[in-house]
């Protein structure tokens, strides 16, 4: 025991005659044991070391701790429900990975999932729904059989006690006053309807919310008491995020409570109900931590802020002197797709490759270094709409969360070849332990250019260094003897053609998925362009995102390119004056996710960058579409002989009063102009 090792850190020296291990807690014990185990060999994690058997560690000497003190994993069972044995499993894989929190979502508008004895119709009622969602959402199918599931308070006792054995601690999420569907089916009378609430069967949100009467503050301090007598966390997680006004705006109570209390707005009522069980869970020696949601309307003054929405919620927060969390959804949601969509599993949509995860610093730029201290660590989310077993929750987490977890104790400074070459050994041990992880890093991506005589050159590329890649061009499935892709001279070719490549190893065994890829060339294929407002979202990271040749995918965000609540103006620079007759391009419609069709398309045509001719417009009519929809509009202009085009796109703007997002601009997707 060393009093001048820090809370969480060891010292490790191994010599020819001796391991020592030094640390002034516990958890640094702990965390200097998982460290050993790893210099051992892989075999030690599952159930092949042989007794008596001599195993060899190098000679070392570490000294370690973790740069963050909240390092979090996130998993939601209100959607999906996940027996103790699973959940024990995972708190087994976060210790290897020296994750110190576990992150447990268990109320939503889907299930109810925490028995509370005071209210037992919040799980006879309220973890069951009637049916649930086949496909993607985008399908509108249901399976039309019941589903449901909790845990007892004997069953979370004995997850709390677990994680207490790893150092873990754990955070319940109990919802409000959003994300409520379930716990009002079961116990109507804290709705502001008052009846004929059912467990919600559909993902999304819910508009149906708590309404703040003085009985739903005391049905709510009452539940939380019990769940404050089953976790000794310091924190109580109370969501408050994605919560529709419109029941608010619609009663007559919640009018009048927002004029004796003088708020502006919902958005301060929701401050005033955050407030109001943030001045409760105080009381009773625990601290709030809230999606950045509540914020709006003015932030509690004990909360601690769990930053998703992108990371101005925690730079907001830490300004303001509180304490905050960075999840946000373009680094940290491991329910998005994590390779090609069109060979993974069904997923909700959006794109998070291991590489943008490990690229990830949680301290925003230009906080000064009091600010950066309210920062605490950083959380990987893992939402289960789409992940309804054991191995597909395993699947999405690793091995991004391995990231996270590097992301979270090691230093600012990182080496994503150095962190994917380590990464051979990590899948060892979980091979070991039958983790299911992905194994997209073998997988086969690729990326355009065009060479200096304008020939279109396609690159491959894989995270495994020594990969060896085999391709065809024809459609045919690639073999170990099939056309071995290299760096210096890459693919070339200037016609529609579909690409499928693999990773072989030395033995001519397929290592990943086989990568497919159908490209659609035109006449703008692999051409610059320039838009005039910065894309807020843009997936595709590569330069010719919109003119690489490949489609978007409705399901998937990867190459889609967007703007929130902005129009488009691109010029595309087609190299020089040529002969074409038509434009097409792709929009997606996720209403749900707030992205919806365009209002009008103009395309104009110049031969010097600077005077623009209109040659068409196209007014639309974005309504009556699906849910989600890749809209293709191919334009005809006539016969054009010029080298740049203008495309300006009109934004739907605002959200209709009929839609969740009311009072917002919408997004546009747009994807691939082609020019033909």
């Amino acid at each position: 025991n060393d009093k001048s090792v820090s809370d969480e850190g060891y010292k490790l020296e191994v010599s020819p005659n001796k391991i020592e291990l030094r640390f002034s807690s516990a958890k640094g014990a702990f965390y200097g044991v998982q460290t050993i185990l790893q210099l051992l060999p892989a075999e030690v994690y599952g159930s092949s070391p042989v007794p008596g058997k001599d195993y060899v560690i190098p000679a070392v000497k570490i000294e370690d701790y973790p740069r963050f003190s909240y390092r979090g994993m996130h998993l939601d069972v209100g959607r999906h429900f996940f027996e103790i044995d699973a959940i024990k499993k995972l708190l087994d894989l976060m210790a290897i990975h020296k994750l110190n929190t576990f992150h447990w979502h268990l109320t939503e508008d889907q299930g109810w999932r925490i028995e509370i004895k005071k209210y037992p119709l919040l799980t006879q009622v309220g973890s069951i729904r009637a049916e649930t969602m086949l496909g993607h959402y985008s399908d509108q199918k249901w399976d039309g059989k019941p589903y449901g599931g909790f845990y007892t308070q004997e069953q979370i006792k004995e997850v709390v006690n677990y994680a207490k054995l790893k150092h873990i601690e754990v955070i319940p999420e109990i919802e409000m006053p959003g994300h409520a569907l379930a716990a009002l089916a079961a116990y109507p009378e804290y709705g502001c309807k008052g009846a004929n609430y059912k467990v919600g069967t559909k993902w999304g949100v819910e508009d149906d919310v708590f309404c703040p009467y003085d009985k739903t503050f005391e049905f709510l301090e009452n539940v939380i008491s019990e769940v404050i007598d089953l976790f000794p966390s310091k924190y109580i997680h109370i969501g408050g995020d994605e919560c529709p006004k419109t029941t608010w705006k619609e009663s007559e109570f919640c009018q009048n409570l927002m004029k004796k209390e003088k708020l502006k707005d919902e958005h301060e009522l929701q401050s005033f109900f955050i407030k109001r069980m943030d001045k409760f869970i105080s009381s009773k020696g625990k601290k709030i931590i809230g999606w950045d949601e509540i914020l709006e309307g003015g932030i509690s003054p004990n909360a601690t802020i769990m930053s998703w929405r992108g990371i101005e919620g925690g730079i907001s927060a830490v300004k303001e002197g509180h304490n905050a969390i960075m999840t946000p959804t373009s680094f940290c949601y491991l329910d998005y797709y994590q390779s090609d969509p069109s060979s993974e599993p069904l997923a909700i949509g959006g794109y998070l490759p291991l590489e943008n995860v490990y690229s990830y610093e949680p301290i925003p730029a230009g906080l000064s270094p009091q600010e950066a201290k309210h920062i605490l660590g950083t959380q990987a989310n893992l939402w289960t709409e789409y992940i309804s077993t054991e191995e597909k929750m395993q699947y999405m987490m690793f091995p991004r969360a391995t990231a996270i977890a590097e992301i979270a104790w090691s230093s600012k400074e990182k080496d994503f070849n150095g962190f994917s070459t380590r990464l051979k050994k990590q899948f060892e041990r979980m091979d070991n332990l039958g983790v299911n992880y992905a194994k997209s890093y073998y997988d086969v991506s690729s990326s355009m250019s065009l060479n200096p005589n304008q020939q279109i050159k396609i690159a491959l590329k894989s995270l495994d260094k020594n990969a060896k890649i085999r391709y065809t061009l024809d459609g045919s499935i690639p073999t170990a003897n099939s056309l071995l892709y290299s760096d210096s001279k890459g693919i070339f070719n200037n016609q529609d053609f579909t690409l499928n490549a693999a990773v072989y190893n030395n033995d001519g065994k397929q290592m990943g998925k086989m990568y497919s890829k159908y490209f659609s060339i035109s006449k703008s294929t692999g051409k610059k362009y320039t838009i005039v407002d910065k894309p807020d979202k843009y997936n595709g990271g590569e330069t010719y995102g919109l003119t690489n040749g490949v489609l978007g995918n409705v399901k998937n965000s990867a190459t889609w390119v967007g703007l929130d609540g902005k129009d488009f103006n691109v010029v595309l620079d087609l190299g020089q004056k040529i002969k074409f007759e038509r434009c097409s391009m792709a929009f997606m419609r996720a209403s749900a996710m707030w992205v919806m069709l365009p209002r009008a398309i103009e395309i104009f045509v110049s031969n010097d960058n600077k005077a623009f001719k209109s040659v068409k417009k196209l007014d639309l009519n974005p309504k009556d579409l699906p849910e989600y929809v890749s809209q293709q509009y191919s334009i005809d202009l006539g016969v054009q002989n010029a080298r740049y085009v203008k495309v300006i796109v009109k934004n739907y703007g605002d959200l209709p009063k009929s839609h969740q997002g009311f009072g917002h601009k919408a997004w546009l997707f747009l994807d691939e102009i082609s020019i033909k």
